[in-house]
């Protein structure tokens, strides 16, 4: 009588043994959390609002940081654009600083990030000219772009305190002049030449830069389709850049001599105004946001810079007008910017697939800039 009770320890346990394997198989693979950024850009006074990221992508309001500037309004489409821009926002490296454009007022700010600090320091600058509207970095070398009066891009040495310092004779007006339009400034990958995006010109200029980081030369090369928007670099140093009229995106190789040359021709997703982008950290999917119909594409990117088209809408939520967008650093999710309804949408990444997660709502309708860790 007394292996009773044994007998039966023992079924017990091989029954848990065996119910053990299912549910093991079941529990989803641990993703680190971290946190996304978003610019208020409110005129009255700008402010980066941070998220918490959970293992499963979904946002939690965890602080708001001023960033001693006022956002602007008025280079886009109203509400739906306020900035017209891409990279407003950006971390200057793992853990930051961040650094965030005040078009408002001119200035550009860096702002210390810690966690769950409170004690954020915040040091805003004159940007070098008339409504910086985004923010190119490599290393410590940081560029602005100002859109406004004779628009132009200025230089900046970030030192080890955080402190943006003024590079000396570092502006330089772009070749597009009043009629340029510009919306992105980026660095080429070895940070040898700085990259700007002329909307209305239709033109593309390399900045050559010296050891210095000042500027020796430009030239302009014609972009693919219809005004030329956001822009980024993938696997081979392909250049990728969307094409806000034709809705479309198309791909380039960058030669020595500073020539553009087309791989894939403006490819349209045959939706409406195609003009921000994020691309998977193996460079192989990038999703695009279409503002004027609501919608993401994706487009598969191959090893050459190739591009196709796989889906013309991965993802729609109904009345949204999506613009900024960033991927968290393991690509698991995506984050985009609603700017006109005060809104951050959040998806699961899936290949070229997105799955809509879930809707931030409640945030001022000037938001532009994202930015995750």
């Amino acid at each position: 009588m007394r292996q009773k009770p044994v007998l039966l320890a023992a079924s017990a346990i091989a029954a848990l043994s065996m119910a053990s394997p299912p549910l093991v198989r079941a529990a989803a693979p641990a993703t680190p959390s971290g946190f996304v950024y978003v610019a208020t850009n409110d005129p009255q006074g700008n402010s980066i609002i941070r998220f918490r990221r959970a293992d499963n992508g979904l946002l939690t309001r965890s602080g708001e940081m001023r960033t001693g500037g006022a956002g602007g309004t008025g280079n886009g489409v109203g509400a739906l654009d306020p900035l017209g821009s891409q990279n407003s926002l950006v971390l200057a490296g793992p853990g930051g600083p961040l650094l965030v454009v005040n078009a408002g007022s001119d200035t550009i700010s860096s702002i210390d990030i810690g966690g769950d600090r409170d004690d954020h320091r915040v040091r805003a600058v004159p940007s070098g000219g008339s409504f910086p509207n985004s923010i190119a970095v490599d290393g410590n070398l940081v560029y602005v772009l100002n859109a406004h009066g004779t628009p132009n891009v200025s230089g900046f040495r970030l030192d080890a305190r955080g402190v943006l310092r003024p590079i000396p004779s570092s502006a330089r007006e772009l070749p597009g002049g009043s009629a340029s339009a510009p919306q992105d400034v980026r660095f080429t990958p070895d940070g040898t030449r700085l990259m700007v995006t002329e909307g209305k010109t239709n033109q593309i200029d390399i900045f050559e830069l010296g050891a210095d980081g000042l500027i020796t030369s430009v030239v302009s090369q014609p972009a693919s389709g219809s005004g030329p928007f956001g822009f980024t670099f993938g696997r081979g140093g392909t250049l990728l850049v969307t094409a806000a009229g034709s809705a479309a995106l198309a791909s380039y190789t960058l030669g020595s001599d500073d020539t553009l040359s087309v791989i894939t021709p403006s490819l349209s997703d045959g939706q409406a105004a195609t003009c921000w982008l994020s691309l998977t950290r193996d460079g192989r999917v990038a999703f695009v946001s279409n503002t004027g119909s609501g919608t993401l594409s994706a487009y598969e990117v191959g090893a050459s810079g190739a591009l196709s088209l796989s889906s013309a809408v991965a993802a729609k939520v109904t009345g949204s007008a999506p613009i900024d967008s960033a991927l968290s650093p393991d690509g698991a999710f995506l984050y985009v910017d609603d700017s006109a309804h005060g809104r951050v949408l959040a998806f699961s990444v899936h290949g070229a697939g997105l799955q809509h997660l879930a809707t931030v709502s409640g945030l001022p309708a000037t938001i532009q800039g994202i930015t995750a860790e």
